[in-house]
């Protein structure tokens, strides 16, 4: 499975997408379908970010240094920030020469040509999601994530495509191409910014999911200590960070201290093996509680 890297991945998306996109610029133009227009567009543009994110994840998996001391795993929600953004632009561009198309009664040259090129379309980027997904599924990477979801768009697109580009060659109703830009645009737009969204929320350092954060508290609350607070926590790619206070009791040694502390990680990580946990946990003796002003939250069989 070796060969099932984020940034192979990248890499063959963005050749599958060169491939693409030169046949249907070249059948838009000789066509003159705006559908198929809209779907060119989509694929130039799927070049691009292919190509930015093989970069992104290049950069992402390079080591800590002494200027980026938590790495640049971030680097791939900016990457997917930049890319949401751009195909809503796109989805805008693709939107305006449908509108524009409206008013045009040019029929077709040949709508079977589209025809055969959307299906050959249909049946690469389906190919390419399975493959995607694995890596996906294997790595947790953000950016596959967002490549698989700009792909499932496409292919969405591509069957409304060949349907429109179906009723013309069959019914004569060349407006449907223009009706079917349009409903493209929307969606593509709709897309976008929910990959815009994921990634704000991520480089906000959004904490994690709520599944995830009570299987940290219940491992808390069912370890030898008094009570913990200021748990925080945040995911870059599939690396999680936590931070929490540990509050243990007054005679206990540091060794024991220590041992409840490795057990608690150990717990933790196990919450899911597939991602990188960074744990940094400090302990404080419950006398500091006594006589001041801070708190923290008791387990309840404390």
């Amino acid at each position: 499975m070796k060969f099932f890297t984020p940034t192979k991945g990248a890499m063959i998306a963005t050749l599958t997408s060169i491939v693409l996109a030169t046949i249907k610029f070249i059948v838009a133009i000789s066509t003159g379908s705006i559908v198929v227009l809209a779907s060119a567009i989509d694929s130039l543009l799927d070049i691009c970010m292919s190509a930015f994110n093989y970069f992104a994840l290049k950069k992402a998996q390079k080591p800590a240094t002494k200027h980026f001391n938590y790495g640049f795993e971030k680097i791939q929600y900016i990457a997917a920030m930049i890319e949401g953004i751009v195909i809503l632009f796109s989805a805008g561009y693709i939107f305006y020469k449908a509108i524009l198309h409206l008013d045009s009664k040019t029929p077709l040259v040949d709508a079977k040509i589209a025809i055969w090129v959307m299906i050959l379309s249909i049946v690469v980027v389906s190919i390419l999601i399975v493959f995607l997904g694995k890596i996906a599924r294997s790595t947790k990477n953000e950016v596959i994530k967002t490549d698989i979801l700009h792909y499932k768009s496409d292919l969405f697109s591509n069957g409304a495509i060949l349907l429109s580009l179906l009723i013309i060659e069959f019914s004569g109703f060349y407006l449907i191409d223009s009706i079917f830009g349009i409903l493209i645009a929307i969606y593509i737009a709709y897309s976008s910014l929910g990959i815009i969204k994921t990634a704000v929320v991520t480089l906000l350092d959004s904490a994690l999911d709520e599944n995830t954060q009570n299987s940290i508290l219940e491992v808390l609350e069912n370890s030898s200590i008094l009570g913990y607070r200021n748990l925080k926590t945040r995911i870059a790619g599939d690396r999680v960070f936590v931070v929490v206070d540990l509050i243990f009791a007054e005679k206990i040694t540091l060794l024991s201290a220590h041992q409840i502390t490795d057990d608690i990680e150990d717990r933790i990580r196990k919450i899911d093996l597939s991602k990188r946990w960074d744990i940094i946990i400090h302990l404080e003796p419950v006398e500091y509680f006594k006589d001041s002003h801070s708190s923290f939250i008791k387990k309840e069989s404390f």
